[in-house]
């Protein structure tokens, strides 16, 4: 089977680019696929993520977030070079370019957000509000007109139903293997992901304020990088936590991090199905993050492997980060539960699941 993905780079740090990695390199060298990867945008960078020499990539070499009509046409002729059976977007403005499309392959969509993505995001004003029905009404329009729609989440799934029958949900696959699980016994939280507005780390560090007036030798090491770091740094002086809220920037073994560290939390405004904590879960660390739509309620079982917090609650957050230092018996409890559903988040069983949606449109097709 021959399968072409749209993306808009691949040299990001990110979790879309992330998976996409994972998956492509697992239809490649596990089940044989012919695997072409599209960028919008490369332009000669290499991809962060390690990719297997059976993927194909091409380069469109004009931005689709900016030259949308010149992007579809050249993305187009690709496509009628490549010829695949199944063509994927993964959530970029690509996806507006692909029911016009003439190469005859099947259209399918990935959206690594929420529904309520634009709502928690731009919402919040009469203008805001508008603007945000508008952006999601837009991708409920075009997604009605693919073969098929593949959320993250299953509460997800419901919220798109009734705009779009086509909709399935997948779970995205844990990115590593861990026989070895964390110790839980360094002082020390870990925080992930993009220093962006949506990761909102922002509330973490106000959190942090509060939990270091009680444990004052326990830090939090934030990895990612992104445009906020400046002022994040700003806001972590300004508040006197510069030994104990520690900026790290990025890095390419996250699976020793966590192994190293006693808790994970998480702060995001808003999520598709966050990574992270698959990550957390594999490596057996126990979890707080604002229960923000989607994702982290299907993850977490509040009060048996972390806790779940009411976005925006800062003093909630904190309360429920010492609830973990405090306690090293529930450290290891909560590590131990999150282990335990580390198993349905396989890259095999999720696998599996993408072969058999792939074969199923392609014998649709057919008929």
């Amino acid at each position: 089977m021959r399968i072409a993905y749209c993306i808009h780079s691949l040299h990001l740090f990110g979790g879309i680019e992330r998976v996409l990695s994972i998956k492509a390199n697992y239809l490649a060298d596990v089940y044989g696929y012919d695997i072409h990867i599209i960028t919008a945008d490369l332009k000669g960078r290499a991809p962060h993520f390690a990719l297997s020499d059976k993927i194909k990539l091409h380069d469109v070499g004009v931005s689709e977030k900016f030259m949308l009509h010149v992007y579809g046409r050249r993305l187009n002729r690709i496509l009628c070079e490549i010829r695949p059976d199944i063509c994927v977007s993964v959530g970029g403005r690509d996806i507006f370019c692909l029911p016009s499309c003439t190469d005859g392959s099947i259209k399918v969509s990935e959206f690594h957000f929420s529904h309520e993505k634009y709502a928690v995001k731009y919402g919040g004003s009469f203008f805001g509000n508008l603007y945000a029905r508008f952006r999601i009404g837009q991708i409920e329009k075009v997604a009605a007109k693919l073969d098929k729609f593949i959320v993250l989440t299953k509460s997800d799934k419901k919220d798109w139903e009734p705009f779009v029958p086509n909709v399935t949900s997948i779970y995205n696959p844990l990115t590593f293997k861990s026989e070895e699980v964390a110790a839980l016994d360094n002082e020390k939280c870990i925080a992930i992901g993009r220093l962006e507005s949506q990761k909102n780390f922002r509330d973490l560090v106000a959190a942090w304020k509060y939990v270091a007036e009680e444990y004052p030798d326990w830090v939090v090491e934030i990895y990612g990088n992104g445009s906020q770091k400046e002022s994040l740094q700003k806001q972590i002086t300004s508040l006197g936590l510069d030994r104990q809220v520690r900026l790290m920037g990025s890095s390419s073994d996250i699976r020793s991090k966590m192994l190293g560290s006693s808790c994970l939390v998480m702060s995001s405004a808003y999520e598709g199905f966050p990574m992270v904590l698959l990550e957390a879960v594999e490596t057996g660390l126990p979890m707080v993050s604002y229960d923000c739509p989607k994702g982290p309620a299907e993850i977490i079982i509040d009060g048996k492997s972390g806790y779940l917090v009411k976005p925006g609650d800062v003093k909630g957050l904190a309360r429920r980060v010492c609830d973990v230092i405090s306690d090293a018996d529930r450290r290891k409890k909560f590590g131990a539960k999150a282990k335990e559903t580390a198993a349905q988040y396989s890259i095999d069983r999720t696998m599996e699941q993408w072969k058999k949606l792939f074969e199923d449109l392609v014998t649709k097709k057919q008929l």
